[in-house]
């Protein structure tokens, strides 16, 4: 197993020569403008007009009179411009679509340039939510726990058993044959790029909280008949045996891993909203249920969101609702989330075991917290899902809605341990928790992924980061710290770089720079032990992993690394105060998957303060093969000494 790695783009402190000033400024957006259309008939037809709200599996899209373009109800920059049926949107980055646009009686046909249609149905403006007609019984599914549930409860890292979560088979799965460093074997495997190896270690990891959006999703397909019990060993769902049963494992990892996609897609409703939409929806199509995700409200701290399945509605009278729910944590069991349609306002209570106490997830007007809803269709209905990570054109758009044509690309950035973890870009605006814990976001172009993990689990949001934009990482640690070693990964196209193994305790500060190119990164530490480096990267003959670990070095010390991925070249320095000792490792995967490893071992390299040693493990071909190392000694960016080192004892 290779080592888990994390990492983040962060500010680098190397030298002035890595800074550059901020990008240029964006291209001004066209002035917005509505005009009314007229029907064929010539007849002017108001309902031709593009303003307003439009839903589709999705969300909902709402045309503002200004020009904006809100997606479920969120203002993301994006403006539009929309004249004798052509809709051209722009979003906060420049990229613009274009769609010609066709109205009918039940909404309207988007229609792209390379054929790609997506049809919306008009949301009625001015409706009012409206309580169900009372009486018992709302709308049922006919979805019942103790048959259509597991028979185990959600599992995470502490389970009894042996899990095995994502392989390179369901990688392809969700990806295509771009992740792959070499042709499939016969059984569907394959060597994984170096950053598909990453992602899915990553992805992995992340499930050591739980596995209940895995639990409620797959429940949920194998109940509308688009997953067959029978290939895990049962005609239903109860009766599947997990223990012991890796294909039913790696399939609720699988359907796990589908949340990654799902943001910003998820329909974030108020109770009120919810009950509507899914009588609604039930009412027409009670075999396509909806993955609900609760997550704690912001006076109780945020995050630690919980993935359940949403089977029924019930009315209680008095204007109290049930929404009853498969909690994948209580199997067998009916459960409910109780709306209070008098105050718009929502409760669940539940416990990750029977010897913690329950705690309350809430949502009202007042702390904005919704409910947030997964229809199955996002996840069902496209072969493969968009990978930011793939080098090559690889995988087609999976999860529908009209928002799956975006051309903005980003950065992953994942982290792990008890750190509390900030994101500042160049112009002060931060996003993620600060050293007191409370969540901030201030980049409107950064996306945040929270996991459906399991209740009270602290696993820690994904961050994407447009490409391009540097940030500084600040680390803090919390009074968990020295329980687990902390990492932090960005993982962009064809390449991931970051940091694995940090040893942290209460109170410690450390920063990480890394341009958003992932071309450079500087690291601080307040230790004497930095944590290993870790960098890989596609390239067309081969694929390069390399690791880089401080042996020795004084507090307060900088460690620079410059990650050339057009040269093919890695090279470090540090300003610790005396010689600082390193250790390094690099493998080559080649083409058919063959693996070949030279690491230094207990033969440290010795540098001094200042002086760049550069490694061009680009020309590297293999064992018997020479490495060039380059010595810039006083750090002025010319080589003034370089050597050969012949690879012969890689492994």
């Amino acid at each position: 197993m290779k080592k888990t790695l994390f990492i983040l783009s962060v500010v680098l402190l190397i030298t002035s020569m890595f800074l550059s000033a901020c990008g240029d400024a964006e291209a001004p957006v066209p002035t917005a403008v509505e005009q009314t259309q007229t029907s064929d008939s010539g007849a002017q037809a108001g309902g031709d007009s593009i303003i307003g709200a439009w839903q589709d599996s999705a969300g909902t899209y709402t045309y503002t009179e200004d020009g904006k373009m809100l997606f479920n109800g969120e203002d993301k920059g994006t403006t539009y411009v929309f004249q004798d049926n052509v809709l051209t949107e722009t979003e906060s980055d420049g990229a613009t679509r274009t769609y010609q646009i066709q109205f009918d009686e039940n909404g309207v046909t988007m229609t792209m340039e390379d054929g790609t249609a997506y049809s919306l149905a008009r949301v009625v403006e001015g409706a009012v939510a409206q309580a169900p007609a009372e009486g018992g019984v709302i709308v049922d599914t006919g979805f019942r726990p103790e048959v259509d549930g597991f028979s185990i409860p959600n599992y995470g890292s502490n389970s009894s058993f042996t899990v095995t979560d994502l392989t390179s088979y369901e990688m392809r799965r969700l990806f295509g044959d771009g992740v792959c460093a070499a042709q499939p074997e016969n059984d569907g495997s394959c060597a994984l790029t170096p950053p598909a190896s990453q992602w899915m270690e990553q992805i992995n990891s992340s499930m050591g909280g739980g596995h209940c959006e895995g639990f409620a999703t797959l429940s949920q397909v194998i109940y509308g008949g688009k997953v067959d019990p029978n290939n895990f060993g049962a005609a239903r769902t109860i009766d599947l045996q997990i223990p012991n049963n890796e294909i039913l494992q790696r399939e609720i990892a699988y359907w796990w891993a589908t949340q990654m996609f799902l943001n910003p897609s998820d329909e974030r409703l108020t109770a009120q909203d919810a009950v509507n939409a899914l009588n609604t929806k039930y009412s027409n199509d009670p075999k396509s249920l909806v993955r609900i995700a609760i997550c704690k409200a912001p006076e109780d701290g945020g995050g630690d969101c919980h993935a359940i399945t949403a089977y029924g509605v019930q009315d209680q009278g008095n204007g109290i609702y049930w929404i009853m729910v498969y909690d994948n944590n209580y199997p067998g069991a009916e459960r409910h989330i109780t709306v209070d349609f008098n105050v718009n306002a929502w409760e669940y209570e539940a416990s990750i075991n029977p010897s913690v106490d329950p705690f309350t997830y809430r949502g009202n007007l007042e702390n904005q917290n919704p409910i947030r809803l997964a229809r199955e269709e996002m996840r069902v209905d496209q072969p493969f899902f968009p990978c930011e990570f793939c080098s090559g054109s690889g995988s087609a758009g999976k999860g529908g809605g009209k928002l799956a044509a975006s051309t903005q690309e980003f950065n992953q950035i994942f982290s792990e341990g008890y750190v509390n973890v900030e994101l500042q870009d160049d112009n002060g605006r931060r996003i993620g928790y600060d050293e007191n814990g409370k969540f901030i976001n201030e980049i409107t172009e950064a996306q945040i992924q929270e996991f459906s993990s399991d209740p009270l689990s602290e696993v820690p949001p994904t961050i994407n980061m447009p490409v391009g934009m540097n940030f500084t990482a600040y680390l803090w640690g919390d009074d968990k710290a020295a329980e687990i070693p902390a990492s932090l990964v960005m993982i962009g196209k064809g390449y991931y770089i970051g940091i694995d193994g940090l040893q942290m305790v209460d109170g410690q500060e450390d920063s990480l720079y890394v341009d958003g190119g992932g071309d450079v990164l500087n690291y601080f530490t307040e230790s004497e032990e930095s944590p290993e480096i870790i960098v890989g990267i596609e390239k067309p003959a081969a694929y390069f992993e390399l690791w880089l670990k401080a042996v020795q070095l004084s507090k307060g010390t900088d460690i620079s690394v410059i990650f050339d991925q057009t040269e093919d070249v890695f090279a470090f320095q540090t300003t610790s105060e005396g010689p600082a000792q390193f250790a390094i490792s690099i493998t080559r995967i080649d083409t058919n998957g063959e693996e070949e490893t030279f690491d230094t071992g207990d033969d440290v390299i010795d540098i001094e303060p200042g002086k760049l040693m550069y490694f061009y493990f680009g020309k590297w071909e293999g064992q018997g093969s020479n490495l060039e190392i380059g010595y810039d000694e006083n750090g002025n960016g010319e080589i003034e000494d370089s050597e050969i080192t012949n690879m012969a004892d890689a492994q």
